[in-house]
């Protein structure tokens, strides 16, 4: 098995898509997705950042997973899409810990934002508000769980991990956060 970033599971296959704000690198196992590197100048940078430039060895069901994602991230920044993808992820790159965080964040609506002690609490965890935000700031799939739809208690942003852009990632996170409240009403 070749590792990519995303740990001991291999990525299959990439795609890569445009983005307002930039490129967007998708990667896939065999079960599900595994990466999203976003934004980045460029479509080359893009699926550099995966890790596994210029592989191609997945069957059609993954093309189709890579394909039915990007999809959903045109119709995500067009404004007409506000349900989270449907798109199967490769559970074998979570925690427990981690699962439990990303399926409370998937339910946050779109336009809207939690804190991170609401994740905690929503997981079980009262107090852990420190351990969600560990989790989500490990989040290998940005904009595919929509970790930027988690603040501070007292409003604050917060961090947000981005790789290839050169605005700080508060920025893109603040960013992202107005134009959901935006592409809403």
């Amino acid at each position: 098995m070749s590792r990519s970033r995303s740990g001991s599971i291999e990525i299959v296959a990439v795609r890569t898509v445009p983005t307002p704000w930039g490129w967007a690198g998708l990667g896939a196992s065999e079960r599900g997705m595994v990466r999203c590197s976003w934004p980045w100048p460029d479509a080359v940078q893009a699926e550099e950042s995966l890790g596994t430039a210029g592989r191609r060895v997945a069957g059609p069901e993954v093309r189709e997973l890579l394909e039915q994602a990007a999809e959903w991230l045109l119709a995500f920044f067009s404004g007409s899409c506000r349900e989270m993808a449907e798109v199967p992820l490769d559970g074998r790159i979570f925690t427990a810990w981690r699962r439990k965080v990303y399926e409370v964040v998937k339910r946050i609506p779109f336009g809207e934002v939690r804190s991170y002690a609401w994740v905690a609490g929503e997981c079980g965890k009262r107090g852990a508000a420190r351990a969600a935000g560990q989790a989500l700031a490990r989040n290998p799939l940005p904009l595919l769980i929509p970790c930027h739809r988690v603040v501070y208690g007292d409003g604050r942003t917060g961090s947000y991990s981005c790789e290839g852009t050169a605005l700080p990632g508060t920025e893109l996170k603040r960013r992202l956060i107005d134009w959901e409240r935006r592409a809403r009403r």
